[in-house]
């Protein structure tokens, strides 16, 4: 049994520690395992592959032709990332099992999306801003808030979205969880179905998007939505740029119809020098670093790898299978 680990472009596997233990890992388990350090070794070594561990950035067009040619021995994709856009833009060949990382990052991107919250919140943009001209400005204390009795709503439920409403219940707030099908959410004060999301907005301090990129959730959040929300309203997106409609976004927080933004992820990615966004104030973008935090992610994700090998020489069900 073969399997090529493609770790190289890997944010989270890219130390040759980590590419080592899970090489390691794979001989304890007598699976041969060869480290893909370009396309081009990927594209060597895939006809004699039983499994792959990749990035989603390539899972693209040339990889899913290449495999509908020849899919030779492989069986299963494992993504190294939760987000599964790019199954859902290709998706897959007849007979392999795609899984993703399921809650490998959970934790952390949850822990982000309270930070941007809480930074916007207690107005730190504004401080900041302040400090580097050297001003005190007690004005800033005006638009300060507190998350104690806010109602936050979250646009996806999964295993992110529920950590993020574990953190989020100490401090007193209102949880409204907004799913596919508005199904009961037990750490959510109130759960509504997709299609009741305006109405969730409308009574909401802050909209946090934690859903999957699908062709349902592209651009759920435009400017009919973003101009629900009252205007103190702050939008958090650690899931998916396209989620969000760009331009929509830009002109709310430029006219004021919300009062700020905690981005992240963007679309596209990286933002451009030249995208409003950029101007706008209240706004905190960062380089789509949520789901980093030392080594940790790297071992929640190994053992989920691990567990996933496991299955697979035993023929058990793969965990978080996506397709």
């Amino acid at each position: 049994m073969n399997i090529i680990i493609g770790s190289a472009q890997s944010p989270i596997l890219a130390s040759a520690q980590s590419r080592a233990e899970l090489e390691a890992a794979a001989s304890r388990r007598g699976v041969e395992s060869v480290v893909a350090n370009s396309r081009a070794d990927l594209m060597r070594e895939l006809p004699r592959a039983d499994a792959i561990w990749i990035e989603p950035a390539t899972y693209d067009a040339e990889f899913v032709a290449t495999l509908r040619r020849d899919v030779g021995h492989l069986k299963w994709i494992q993504l190294m990332s939760t987000g599964f856009d790019a199954v859902e833009r290709y998706g897959a060949p007849d007979g392999v099992v795609v899984t993703n990382a399921g809650d490998a990052y959970a934790p952390l991107v949850a822990e982000h999306a309270l930070a941007l919250l809480l930074a916007l919140g207690r107005g730190l943009p504004d401080a900041l801003d302040s400090g580097a001209e050297h001003q005190w400005k007690s004005e800033i204390g005006a638009r300060v808030t507190t998350l104690d009795g806010a109602a936050v709503t979250i646009f996806g439920f999964g295993r992110i979205g529920r950590e993020i409403a574990l953190r989020l219940r100490p401090f007193g707030t209102r949880i409204i969880a907004v799913t596919q099908r508005g199904r009961l959410e037990p750490l959510a004060d109130e759960t509504l179905s997709s299609d009741k999301l305006g109405d969730a907005l409308k009574v909401s301090d802050a909209l946090i998007v934690a859903a999957p990129l699908t062709k349902s959730t592209h651009h759920a959040i435009g400017a009919k939505e973003l101009s629900a929300l009252p205007r103190h309203a702050f939008v958090i997106n650690i899931g998916r740029g396209p989620i969000i409609d760009g331009a929509a976004l830009s002109h709310a927080l430029a006219k004021g119809v919300i009062g700020g933004a905690g981005l992240d992820v963007t679309d596209p990615e990286p933002l451009p020098l030249d995208d409003p966004l950029w101007a706008c104030k209240n706004v905190i973008v960062t380089p789509h670093i949520a789901a980093m935090g030392g080594a940790l992610p790297a071992r929640r994700l190994a053992a989920i790898l691990q567990r996933n090998l496991d299955h697979f020489i035993n023929g058990r069900e793969l965990e978080n299978r996506i397709f």
